[in-house]
């Protein structure tokens, strides 16, 4: 079975394919797609316009011989619910969603190929990306919904249940007992126990649940912004923040109208609202 090394070697050889140089139809990916996984009678993967990101990972870890929850996958929303892992988590050759809208939508996959967690960025190789191409991308952690790591050399999380807010909270709160008790308790339920250990230690750190750590924002609305109990406009003011203010933020909340709040040790306030910004991340 392959690496992780050998899989990013397999994707960085593809590395300036481009769709619209294909001499065939569709791509190179989603033919293959279509032959070996979907079959006749099935989606017409191989055409013309689909997107292939996802085709090409599955296709990139078909070439290794590696097994990976989610995958073969061609529709990212799909290969959603196998996500295991939060952004500072991600390891060379881990799978990585993202999601552009910030809406809670998976839109795109790519392999990672490094993690620089000072700088809250990853280098990824990616298919369906810069104009049709397969390329390295670099990508901010911001625009993450999380990732999943392949069995190599029979390593992995393919399996794992997915590390969630309510978890950490109860490992934090002793539901599961001390380790090694604790380890046995969560490896027993089929949790990943470092995937766990990580997310609890970014959350007493300050960061969110799944591992992020908190992030600088400055406010840039002339007038300033409130900063309210909960994370809605109707919810009671505690304080305000004046433009030019940097304040930390240790978790974001997108609302059903795609607002975009953080969350300060005094409250929450607007990011993003009703398509204003009213601070931006430094």
């Amino acid at each position: 079975m392959a690496t992780a090394s050998d899989v990013l070697r397999i994707a960085r050889a593809e590395v300036g394919y481009c769709r619209y140089d294909d001499p065939e139809r569709g791509t190179k990916y989603g033919r293959w797609y279509e032959s070996e996984v979907d079959g006749p009678g099935g989606y017409d993967y191989g055409a013309n316009g689909v997107a292939y990101c996802a085709m090409f990972a599955s296709w990139v870890l078909a070439q290794g011989g590696v097994s990976c929850a989610g995958m073969p996958g061609a529709y990212c929303p799909s290969i959603h619910h196998s996500q295991t892992l939060a952004a500072s988590q991600l390891q060379p050759g881990d799978l990585v969603l993202f999601d552009w809208e910030d809406d809670g939508t998976d839109d795109h996959i790519g392999i990672v190929a490094s993690n620089d967690a000072a700088a809250k960025k990853i280098e990824t190789i990616e298919g369906n990306t810069s104009g049709g191409r397969v390329a390295e991308r670099t990508r901010a952690y911001s625009t993450i919904c999380g990732g999943i790591r392949p069995a190599y050399d029979g390593q992995g999380s393919t399996g794992a249940l997915a590390v969630d807010r309510g978890l950490v909270l109860a490992v934090c709160n002793g539901d599961y007992g001390n380790d090694p008790e604790r380890r046995r308790n969560l490896e027993a339920l089929g949790y990943d126990y470092e995937a766990v250990r990580l997310a609890v230690n970014a959350y007493l750190r300050g960061g969110s649940f799944g591992g992020e750590e908190p992030s600088s924002y400055k406010i840039t609305t002339p007038s300033g912004v409130n900063v309210r109990r909960a994370a809605a406009k109707g919810s009671a003011k505690v304080t305000a923040y004046a433009r030019g203010a940097v304040v930390t933020v240790t978790a974001t909340e997108t609302d059903s109208a795609g607002n975009l709040w953080g969350k300060t040790s005094d409250g929450w306030f607007a990011i993003r609202y009703q398509g204003a910004t009213y601070a931006a991340e430094v």
